[in-house]
């Protein structure tokens, strides 16, 4: 993707992110971007085509901030799971918050076969194998189901702050995270504990 499809993805990103994809017409994309009707379809083929570009632009960038905040909260793997928690909690009491941007374009692209649910799953599977590596390095007994749980866990969280309008459930969600965590990873005494 070359600069131009990069800025105009980015955009159509944001626009989505706000106001919904269906609500969010091409004649507003092409007000966004600056630019034609004519020349949108030039760069993308169709709206479907600037979707799915859309949150292929917002992959990496969603991921590397929800796991960089957990990287830089801890310097343990356990930790590190226990934070990404912490920041989702953080996240949902931003006014910016608008739930997940992946989940909500599943919710409203019924066809699975559009294009922009491969890019959906995608970051989908980058967030639990970064969950699934983390719970196998911390010593879980079942890294995968570890990691399953967990995501199940910060969809719900993110799906009824929204509903809710509320932070409680994503801090709700850091209570059974911990619980989920701690039934799975043993804690293991420190040196200095040991007898």
């Amino acid at each position: 993707m070359d600069a131009t499809d990069a800025r105009i993805a980015g955009l159509a990103a944001d626009l989505f992110y706000e106001h919904g994809i269906g609500a969010t017409g091409v004649d507003a994309l092409s007000k966004a971007a600056g630019i034609s009707k004519r020349t949108l379809y030039e760069h993308f083929g169709s709206k479907d085509g600037l979707i799915a570009a859309a949150y292929d632009a917002l992959d990496l960038p969603v991921f590397e901030r929800i796991t960089g905040m957990a990287e830089r909260g801890s310097s343990t793997p356990r930790g590190q799971l226990e934070q990404l928690f912490a920041g989702l909690e953080a996240e949902v009491r931003s006014p910016d918050f608008h739930g997940c941007p992946f989940m909500k374009a599943s919710a409203e692209l019924t066809d699975p076969n559009h294009p922009a649910h491969q890019v959906i799953r995608r970051y989908k599977r980058r967030l639990r194998k970064w969950m699934r590596d983390r719970a196998r390095d911390a010593g879980a007994s079942d890294p995968d189901l570890l990691a399953r749980q967990l995501m199940i866990v910060v969809g719900g969280a993110q799906a009824e702050s929204i509903m809710e309008n509320s932070s409680k459930p994503a801090h709700d969600a850091c209570g059974i995270a911990n619980a989920l965590i701690a039934a799975a990873i043993p804690v293991t005494p420190s040196p200095t504990q040991r007898t």
